[in-house]
């Protein structure tokens, strides 16, 4: 009993030691800035913009893999890019079809001399918050992927400062789908191995499925605003845009579901 004293006061004694060490006092006063949630408003107080950048996804060096490609869309409409002789992007739409294997087509944006081509520096940034994937080359070249929002179309604005650029294509097209199996057992496998192609002054676009019984379908097409081009249907299944080189200009491209939609969507974005 007498050790057990003992032991409880030299407990004693270290917890008044360390309570007069620290300087025990009565607890703060919490500032009024720390409350996660606005009364005023009634909403969450969080700086979002700030802390969804801190998991921005970051490459800095090109991935040439398309598995690696990152994602960027506006809820309708959207993409998977990589670097394969310049910009290149799987695109797709929500309703384009009964099955994603039925994605709207390719784009490629290329420059001669290449965009990835004698420079020091890379970065490709995809915005969590802005919902923008950027890719930077040294200082002379920047390539932003962007949605419109509450549309089906999406945007690729190019700045190249560079001198000598000679050429700019865009090329919209599609894998052969002669052979397209029925793996979404769609009622009609003949109108998704259709393909149609047009080229005028508006821009030029690829489409399928137009005679779905299910009302699917779709137009894959773009347009340029701020540089000078002209559009050619290459064959079947792929179509060109020639842009005058421009040192900013933007490419405006779709997935439409609507057969006519397409044709009148980039028209009112390239008069806007």
């Amino acid at each position: 009993m007498r050790l057990r004293r003992l032991v409880r006061a030299a407990l004693a004694a270290v917890c008044i030691m360390t309570a007069t060490a620290v300087g025990l006092s009565a607890p703060a006063a919490a500032a009024p800035t720390d409350a996660a949630f606005d009364p005023a408003t009634g909403a969450l107080n969080v700086d979002r913009a700030a802390y969804l950048s801190r998991h921005d996804l970051v490459y800095n060096r090109p991935t040439t893999n398309a598995l690696h490609g990152l994602t960027v869309g506006n809820g309708r409409t959207g993409a998977m890019a990589w670097q394969n002789n310049g910009l290149t992007m799987q695109v797709s739409g929500v309703d384009t079809s009964q099955q994603t294997a039925f994605g709207a087509g390719l784009l490629n944006l290329s420059t001669s001399p290449a965009l990835e081509s004698g420079y020091s520096t890379y970065q490709q940034r995809l915005s969590l918050y802005d919902g923008t994937l950027t890719t930077t080359y040294d200082a002379n070249r920047t390539v932003t992927v962007m949605g419109v929002p509450n549309s089906e179309v999406m945007g690729v604005h190019v700045e190249d400062s560079r001198s000598g650029v000679s050429a700019v294509t865009l090329d919209l097209g599609l894998w052969d789908v002669s052979q397209l199996g029925n793996s979404g057992d769609v009622p009609d496998l003949n109108t998704w191995k259709t393909v149609s192609t047009y080229a005028d002054s508006t821009g030029a676009g690829i489409s399928r499925g137009q005679s779905d019984p299910q009302n699917f379908g779709y137009t894959l097409a773009a347009t340029v605003e701020g540089a000078a081009y002209s559009a050619r249907v290459v064959d079947g299944r792929n179509v060109r845009l020639s842009i005058t080189p421009s040192r900013n200009y933007t490419i405006w491209f779709t997935a439409s579901t609507s057969t006519s939609a397409s044709r009148a969507c980039m028209g009112t974005r390239r008069g806007s």
